[in-house]
């Protein structure tokens, strides 16, 4: 019994060093801020009048973690000033994305109609340390 009381604790102690690789997502101490503001393009009678620039709030900004696949892990709705934060990642590498909304016009073959739009997306990938924030600083999309 004895001999089982020493065994133990050094069966324990050697599984602690050889803890797991923590892969990119949630669960760490770091962050990744920025600003998401919009330029939408003004047209008068078809043509370019003006473009105005605001706050992206409540529009969704998409993150993904590491680099096996492009379906995005998470979203996050900006805030009423167009900041966003994505917290408590591990160390890694991320795509951070928002998209553009690009207008067509003229007889869609999509639904028919003579105006539609596709999203493009805008992509930032950034990597990040521990304990770290990294601020993209301000992504603009155009509507």
């Amino acid at each position: 019994m004895k001999r089982l009381s020493y065994i133990v604790p050094i069966v324990v102690l050697a599984f602690s060093f050889t803890g797991c690789k923590k892969y990119e997502g949630q669960g760490g101490r770091s962050q990744i801020t920025g600003k998401l503001t919009i330029n939408e393009k003004l047209y008068i009678n078809g043509v370019l009048a003006q473009i105005v620039s605001y706050a992206g709030a409540t529009e969704d900004v998409y993150i993904v973690y590491g680099t096996q696949d492009s379906i995005f892990d998470d979203k996050i709705e900006c805030n009423y000033d167009g900041t966003f934060s994505f917290n408590y990642l591990f160390p890694g590498t991320y795509t951070v994305f928002a998209y553009n909304k690009v207008f067509h016009t003229g007889n869609s073959i999509i639904n028919n109609d003579d105006d539609y739009y596709t999203k493009e997306p805008v992509k930032f990938t950034i990597e990040i340390g521990k304990n770290e924030t990294k601020d993209l600083g301000e992504i603009i999309v155009t509507r």
